[in-house]
């Protein structure tokens, strides 16, 4: 991005965006480590008025069989056991939020991280909490990792809570690049803080050389761009109570954030995740690994496919009664021409199928076109890095029973609905 572009990013960055409304979700695998998430979220509730639910999850236990070799065996918990779970849950619960009302506890058979996202996307949690051990979050059944696959694999915000932390958070610090993407976590973060706390705004430059007339500019230049960024995104997060800080360092990012939270005591960090691809999410990226991994205080993390689903419940919100339903015998030519008006636009692609929910094909995935085939009951929808070049993404959408374009006030296509054998797949476009 040009330097000069930084400030007029900020403010344009910051369109309406509406975050998930449903439940805070406690998970819990009823382990010491585990314990630091029913304090905050306790606070949280109070502080939001969201409803708490707390979900934990049995992983089957594999037990070898030798016959001819030797093969495990699924072990699949008994309801023995999955009451017992549920005992020691509510006995975790009452322990720590002695004083609160019991929330309701869901457990659940599988793999617990992927139990926990399945009930994130169905309840449209708007955040997971989760206790963070010294040398893991959940660790006992979840691995030390587990915040990273949250990340991985969802799309809800995931805050992991360190002990030392038991009520809102009053001193905090947003790791920001001034994407859409780092101001969004920060507008998610804020809903979660303390009426009086401090805010610090920190970006991470990389090294600003002052040898030669060319880069002393060069630094003088992004100086100061980073603050009219930082005074333009001020200006939108501002609430009555809340102090406002912010710091420019210098190298690596990830290092240089850890060695900055160590020396200001912050109680909690906050950085998004820039990944809206399945590769780009699978590596999340170095800065939310290692504030994960190693900051010293509680870490809320916001997937960068969050922000994106947020901006387009905004856009389906804000529309107008304008849908439209294709004629089935004009679907060829209805396509061409949406393909033609929206090609190369960004979109989020989502498939809501009875059987399994719904689920997200992709975020921020630019449109190369959508198809019929006329000798067929079937669409195809194709995404790529440009119009016509680059690696391409093809999804084919059978048995389409109808075909529906939802457009805004001012005529402009926000979201194409499929609706075919067992559900339905929208195109949300940004």
């Amino acid at each position: 991005m040009p330097l000069t572009q930084f400030s007029e990013e900020v403010r344009a960055s910051l369109e309406p965006v509406r975050a998930p409304m449903g439940p805070i979700l406690v998970a819990s695998d009823t382990s010491p480590a585990s314990d630091a998430a029913f304090p905050v979220a306790r606070a949280l509730a109070a502080h939001s008025g969201a409803a708490v639910q707390v979900i934990s999850a049995l992983r089957p236990n594999a037990m070898p069989t030798y016959a001819f070799d030797a093969i495990p065996y699924p072990i699949v918990p008994t309801p023995v056991m999955l009451e017992g779970r549920e005992a020691l849950v509510k006995a975790q619960m009452a322990r720590l939020v002695p004083s609160a009302t019991p929330w309701p506890v869901t457990i659940r058979t599988g793999d617990p991280v992927r139990e926990i996202i399945d009930q994130a996307q169905t309840r449209e949690a708007r955040l997971i909490v989760v206790g963070r051990g010294r040398h893991g979050v959940l660790e006992r059944t979840l691995g030390g990792e587990s915040v990273l696959r949250l990340l991985q694999l969802g799309e809800t915000p995931v805050l992991a809570v360190e002990s030392t932390l038991e009520a809102l958070p009053h001193r905090v610090v947003i790791a920001t690049d001034f994407s859409v993407f780092s101001i969004y976590a920060a507008q998610i973060a804020l809903a979660l803080v303390a009426p009086n706390a401090t805010i610090e705004l920190v970006h991470v430059a990389p090294s600003l050389s002052e040898t030669g007339p060319v880069m002393r500019d060069f630094a003088a230049e992004y100086r100061a761009q980073t603050a009219a960024s930082f005074t333009a995104l001020i200006e939108r997060l501002q609430r009555p109570g809340l102090t406002f800080e912010t710091k420019m360092l210098e190298g690596n990012a990830s290092t240089r954030l850890v060695d900055h939270l160590n020396a200001s005591r912050a109680d909690l960090v906050v950085a998004a995740t820039h990944g809206y691809g399945f590769l780009r999410r699978m590596m999340l990226g170095s800065v939310t690994a290692e504030l994960v991994r190693t900051a010293p205080c509680s870490v809320l993390c916001v997937p960068g496919s969050a922000r994106t689903l947020a901006a387009a419940r905004a856009q389906a919100t804000a529309l107008h009664d304008s849908t439209r339903t294709f004629d089935p015998a004009h679907l060829d030519a209805e396509l061409f021409s949406f393909s033609m008006r929206n090609i190369g636009r960004a979109c989020t692609v989502e498939v809501n199928q009875r059987e399994i929910g719904a689920q997200s094909l992709g975020h921020h995935l630019p449109l190369v076109g959508v198809a019929h085939d006329a000798g067929a009951t079937s669409v195809t929808l194709m995404f790529g890095a440009s119009k016509l070049e680059g690696e391409h993404l093809s999804h084919q959408v059978n048995g389409v029973q109808s075909v529906d374009l939802v457009a805004d006030s001012s005529g402009r296509d926000q979201v194409l609905r499929l609706v075919h054998e067992g559900g339905q797949t929208l195109i949300l476009l940004e």
